[in-house]
């Protein structure tokens, strides 16, 4: 099943490279036809023609991906950025949910050609598009790669204009969800303190290295002690980062612990995601968002493995 995913998506990067390099010569030939403009001045991210992907995954399920997904997404258009979140995790969505939103269609319409991406997209809080996923359709939670393909294919050549693109995926190690995590520049790993959750976080992290190359990683630690929150993450980053040393070679950044708060499980009971700087958890979010742009990768996405957006990664090589 690896291999096979490997082929496929070998074969549609390299029609999409051939693609691109005739495009790049018709171009050449009409040297007074239209160029792409850099997008807005005076964002906060330096604008680049490639969005900046991000994907939020877990070995394990609970973690709260989805929490952390939605609070980055609102902290980035806080910064005036566009930002797109994909519910990647397709079997059993609640980006919608946790937002409050009552989408008329999903990714399944896509995948099953009925719908346009546009006409499923909604648009939540602060403007962020969510292109919502199905809930309890055990279909999507096995994508052939025909169809894993074509909605990589779709996104790809989607007609829209973002900032920061959030991938929140399944947990495990599922077809799908290594499928979604090779599709991104940024890998954030979601942990808790739990042993299981360290256990499948690390698993995670190998299964991406042995089976696909990945090398780069990073992590959040989730739900920690309030009054020793820094320690107990840095704890659980040790723990992974030495077992990962010691077996695979690999880097793992620490982007910081989120403590448990039960002011924060309340709103998202109640579907109340609101910006609110007072509150001590949005303070953390904050944080962690500045992190993870002042680390952003300057350059493009690994050329080996197609990402979201891929044909703009060409294209802006190209120039």
């Amino acid at each position: 099943m690896i291999e096979e995913m490997d082929n496929q998506v070998a074969t549609l990067r390299e029609m999409a490279r051939q693609a691109e390099r005739n495009r790049h010569q018709v171009e050449r030939d009409h040297q007074d036809g239209p160029r792409l403009q850099p997008g807005e001045a005076g964002r906060s991210l330096s604008r680049r023609r490639v969005p900046y992907t991000l994907a939020i995954t877990s070995g394990k399920g609970g973690v709260g991906k989805s929490v952390i997904t939605v609070h980055l997404a609102l902290q980035f258009a806080s910064m005036g950025l566009k930002v797109l979140i994909i519910d990647a995790d397709l079997g059993l969505a609640n980006i919608d949910v946790m937002l409050d939103l009552h989408p008329k269609f999903t990714i399944q319409d896509v995948v099953d050609g009925r719908m346009t991406l546009d006409e499923v997209a909604v648009v939540g809080p602060m403007g962020i598009t969510v292109l919502p996923a199905a809930s309890g359709v055990a279909e999507l939670s096995h994508l052939s790669d025909a169809q894993r393909i074509a909605l990589l294919d779709h996104i790809d050549h989607w007609n829209a204009d973002f900032d920061v693109v959030l991938v929140d995926t399944g947990a495990g190690i599922s077809t799908n969800v290594r499928y979604f995590v090779l599709a991104v520049e940024k890998i954030v790993v979601v942990a808790t303190p739990d042993p299981s959750s360290i256990a499948d976080a690390y698993a995670l992290v190998k299964v991406m290295f042995l089976n696909h190359r990945i090398a780069n990683f990073d992590l959040i630690v989730n739900q920690v002690d309030a009054m020793a929150a820094e320690q107990d993450g840095k704890d659980v980053y040790r723990t992974i980062h030495q077992t990962a040393e010691r077996f695979l070679n690999i880097g793992l950044n620490y982007l910081g612990a989120i403590p448990h708060d039960p002011q924060l499980a309340r709103m998202v009971r109640q579907n109340r995601i609101i910006m609110d700087d007072t509150l001590p958890y949005m303070q953390v979010f904050k944080r962690m968002a500045n992190n993870i742009l002042q680390v952003r990768q300057t350059g493009q996405a690994d050329g080996s493995r197609p990402t979201f957006f891929w044909r703009q990664v060409l294209d802006e090589s190209a120039e």
